[in-house]
């Protein structure tokens, strides 16, 4: 666990997230699980003893299945984008995979079941969690995913944005609007975040370099998407980009590259049949 700001902490957990811990003594806002369920007795043993005071929340910053996952058992008030609701209901069905290539029916040792609850606060735009003083600015950015979230925290000068920048990663595009992507990530480059930690949920603390570096992957995947588009491309010449995409990311990492592939695929795969659904 890392301190970047006074009363800002972050946390890898077990699902390979960069979770975020804020709290005074007014209470503690998650951003993120820094735990799943069944990693409670660390929890207790660690990071627990800093949720302190009455007020208990959770951010969930959009809806990839391991961040769905990773809310599961967790006591706090879950807030969450109004776009989150229909994912938790339909992509825990049976017959579906997520990004990574796992099944969705996979579930936590000992927990027999993976039913996500839906969360007990949502909102559409913006919205304000205030802990004393201290305030945390939720804003509705729905580039990398349709109820993407960024967490706003001014007086410490602390980003959370979720998977809008990911270093030398594939990006998640099954639910991705990419022009929206395009503008998102020139606005973290600029004054509105000057000197601000931006907090990615995959890479931890990014810089300007890393994000004008996804700005750059970003728009050469939307212009590649939009001539496919145009020409009315079959699936297979889409998955076929698959290379193109990977080979942008300089130092990818091997060890996990059949996880980096079924994202790809199925993320792409996704995005496809969602646009072709709504063009036909």
């Amino acid at each position: 666990m890392q301190e970047i700001a006074t009363n800002i902490f972050t946390e890898h957990n077990s699902l390979g997230l960069t979770a975020g811990i804020i709290q005074n003594s007014h209470g503690t806002v998650l951003i993120d699980s820094p735990i799943r369920q069944e990693d409670t007795g660390s929890w207790k043993g660690t990071t627990a003893r800093l949720v302190t005071g009455k007020d208990r929340y959770m951010v969930v910053l959009d809806t990839n299945y391991d961040r769905l996952l990773s809310i599961k058992g967790c006591d706090c008030a879950i807030v969450a984008h109004a776009e989150t609701i229909p994912p938790i209901r339909s992509r825990f069905s049976p017959a579906r995979v997520n990004e990574e290539g796992m099944p969705f029916e996979s579930s936590e040792p000992g927990s027999g079941s993976t039913r996500i609850h839906p969360p007990e606060i949502i909102f559409e735009d913006k919205m304000s969690l205030h802990l004393g003083e201290l305030s945390i600015e939720l804003e509705h950015h729905p580039g990398s995913n349709q109820a993407g979230i960024w967490a706003i925290i001014p007086e410490r000068k602390v980003v959370f944005v979720g998977d809008s920048v990911i270093v030398d990663q594939p990006p998640f595009l099954a639910y991705a609007n990419l022009e929206v992507w395009e503008q998102d990530l020139k606005e973290l480059t600029s004054r509105k975040f000057k000197d601000y930690q931006v907090v990615s949920a995959r890479s931890g603390v990014v810089d300007g370099n890393h994000i004008k570096t996804m700005e750059k992957n970003i728009a050469f995947i939307s212009k590649m998407f939009a001539k496919l588009t145009e020409s009315n491309a079959p699936l297979e010449e889409w998955r076929a980009k698959i290379p193109a995409i990977s080979s942008r990311m300089s130092e990818l990492d091997l060890f996990n590259s059949e996880l980096f592939y079924n994202r790809l695929h199925w993320g792409i795969t996704t995005y496809y049949e969602l646009h072709h659904r709504e063009r036909g």
